[in-house]
């Protein structure tokens, strides 16, 4: 048994460490402190392969520590390589809508309505609050993009807008709430 739960361990390490040093060469200029505590975990783990063999041996405790630091460890680094993921299709997506003029806008939101893939681009000054659980339940995504505000975007959203008070029977200001 020690053997197996030794090559899961080091399995989970192993797959922890790519993931993790995927996710920090991708993100740390931005997030490095997100990779603290997995770096601190793959330490602890690191460190158990050079305990002495007898004390793994003699000591499930250490194992199963081991064995559950391994997989917070990859379930960490895996999230981390999910949100690195999420990031780049958010900016693809706002690359793409921010290059198009509110006539070629129209004819996307024309295609994302046959696709239902609707898509929602909050900003200002004030939190969108409860726009983005509420607006999905229309099967839109709400980009929140703080402060900037696009005119080409606000074409697109007019769209939506009016599509939700037309469609759906509902103003984009009580999505809000």
């Amino acid at each position: 048994m020690h053997a197996k739960l030794k090559n899961i361990i080091l399995t989970l390490t192993l797959i922890g460490i790519g993931l993790g040093i995927f996710s920090y060469s991708k993100m740390y200029e931005f997030f490095y402190q997100e990779f603290y505590f997995p770096a601190i975990l793959a330490i602890l783990l690191i460190g158990f392969f050079f305990l002495p063999k007898n004390l793994k041996i003699k000591s499930k405790f250490l194992n199963l520590t081991a064995l559950v630091i391994g997989i917070v460890f990859v379930t960490l680094t895996t999230q981390l390589t999910l949100d690195y993921f999420g990031m780049k299709r958010t900016e693809k997506i706002l690359t793409e809508y921010h290059e198009l003029d509110c006539e070629k806008i129209t004819d996307r939101f024309t295609t994302d309505l046959t696709n239902n893939e609707l898509k929602y681009f909050s900003s200002g000054l004030v939190g969108s609050g409860n726009l983005s659980e509420n607006i999905k339940e229309y099967g839109i995504e709400n980009f929140d993009l703080g402060c900037m505000v696009y005119n080409n975007l606000n074409c697109y959203n007019k769209l939506v807008s009016n599509y939700l008070k037309d469609k759906k029977n509902i103003t984009i200001n009580e999505l809000y709430e």
